[in-house]
C-alpha cells in the first residue's frame, strides 16, 4: 500500500499531534499499558529485574529501504518488531517491553499508520511485548522509525565462545529471503530459548546479513570454518531467486540476508545425534549441521571459510553490508 496521499484530510497531519497520539494508544491497544508504566508521562517506569540478564537491541525500518509499497502496512509494522525479536533470540531471550519512534512526513495516509500500528501490535501481543513509550516526529520526506525492544535471558548467549572443532548448526532454510521471507519470517523465539539451556551450545548469531558476513563473526581469532556445502539448507525460494538473477543457488544461500535463521556452535563432545533427536521432539524447524570451526590456516591466507570437502576457499560474495 502506498503509503502517501494528496488529500489532506486523510493525512496524519489533519489531527495534529496530539489527536495522533490518542489514536496510536488506541491502535496498540492492551499492548499499551497505562502510565507510569506506559506512554502518558517523560519515562516509563519498567519494573526491576535482578535475577537475570537484561538484554537491550534496536533495529530500524524504512520505506523505500526495507518495504515497499508492495508490503502492506500490517506486515511492515509487525517485520519491525520481529527484526528486534530476532536479535533477542540470537541470545536466548524473552521479551518484556520496547519504545517505538516513528518519522513521517505530514502527508502520510492515516489509515496506512493506523493499520501499521496494528500489525505491529498484533505481533507484540503474539510475544508478549508491551510497547510502553516512544516519540513521533515530521520528516520532509521518509517515512520509518527505530524500536528498542527489551528482554532477558537467564544464559545469553553471545557471539563470541566458540572453540576449534565445536559443530557448526543453522535452523530454517537459507537464501531467496527478498521473493518473501523478510516479510514472513518468524523470530526463532523458543529455539533460541531452548539453545540457551543447553550446556553444550557455546555462541550464537542470527543471520541477517548472510553466512559470508555473519559467520566470520562467530569465529576466535585466527580461526576459519569449514562449511559442508551439501549440507546447508536451501530453502525453495533460492531456486526461483536464482533463475530470476541468473547466480549460482550458493550466492543466494551464502549472501542473500534476512534469513533471520539462529548460526550457533555446539561444543566437539556433544553427542549429536541425542542433541537433534531432543531438538526434533521440542520443534518443527528443520535444524542442519553445516560445518565445524577449524585452527588456523598457516599459510597466512585471510580466507576465513573454506569447503570441508575441497578445502578451498569459499569465495562467493561477501554477504550484505550497508556501506
Amino acid at each position: 500500500m502506498y503509503p502517501y496521499t494528496d488529500n489532506k484530510h486523510e493525512t496524519v497531519a489533519s489531527l495534529g499531534e496530539e489527536n495522533l497520539l490518542f489514536r496510536i494508544r488506541d491502535w496498540l491497544g492492551n499492548v499499551s499499558p497505562s502510565e507510569p508504566f506506559g506512554m502518558g508521562d517523560d519515562c516509563a517506569v519498567l519494573p526491576p529485574n535482578f535475577s537475570k540478564g537484561n538484554l537491550i537491541t534496536v533495529d530500524g525500518l524504512f520505506f523505500n529501504w526495507h518495504f515497499d509499497d508492495s508490503v502492506s502496512p500490517k506486515d511492515a509494522g509487525a517485520k519491525l518488531l520481529k527484526r528486534n525479536l530476532s536479535d533477542l533470540a540470537a541470545m536466548g531471550g524473552t521479551p518484556s517491553c520496547g519504545v517505538l519512534a516513528i518519522i513521517q512526513p505530514k502527508n502520510t495516509r492515516l489509515d496506512w499508520l493506523k493499520d501499521f500500528y496494528f500489525g505491529l501490535a498484533e505481533t507484540a501481543r503474539k510475544w508478549g511485548v508491551n510497547v510502553v513509550g516512544g516519540d513521533l516526529s515530521e520528516s520532509h520526506d521518509t517515512l520509518g522509525g527505530y524500536l528498542t525492544l527489551f528482554g532477558h535471558a537467564e544464559r545469553p548467549l553471545t557471539r563470541k565462545g566458540a572453540v576449534e572443532h565445536d559443530h557448526l548448526f543453522v535452523t530454517g532454510t537459507l537464501g531467496g529471503s527478498l521473493l518473501s521471507k523478510h516479510i514472513t519470517f518468524q523470530p526463532r523465539i523458543v529455539e533460541g530459548q531452548w539453545l540457551a539451556n543447553q550446556a553444550s551450545v557455546r555462541s550464537m548469531i542470527d543471520l541477517t546479513d548472510g553466512i559470508m558476513k555473519d559467520l566470520p563473526t562467530l569465529l576466535p581469532e585466527n580461526h576459519r570454518a569449514g562449511i559442508k556445502i551439501n549440507a546447508l539448507p536451501i530453502s525453495n525460494d533460492t531456486k526461483e531467486a536464482s533463475r530470476q538473477s541468473g547466480k549460482k543457488e550458493l550466492e543466494h544461500v551464502l549472501n542473500d540476508g534476512e534469513d533471520y535463521e539462529l548460526l550457533f556452535t555446539v561444543s566437539r563432545d556433544t553427542d549429536i545425534s541425542r542433541f537433534t533427536d531432543e531438538w526434533s521432539n521440542a520443534f518443527d524447524t528443520p535444524l542442519s549441521l553445516i560445518g565445524r570451526i577449524l585452527g588456523s590456516d598457516k599459510s597466512g591466507s585471510n580466507n576465513q571459510i573454506i569447503d570441508l570437502e575441497s578445502e578451498n576457499p569459499i569465495s562467493t560474495g561477501t554477504g550484505f553490508t550497508w556501506y
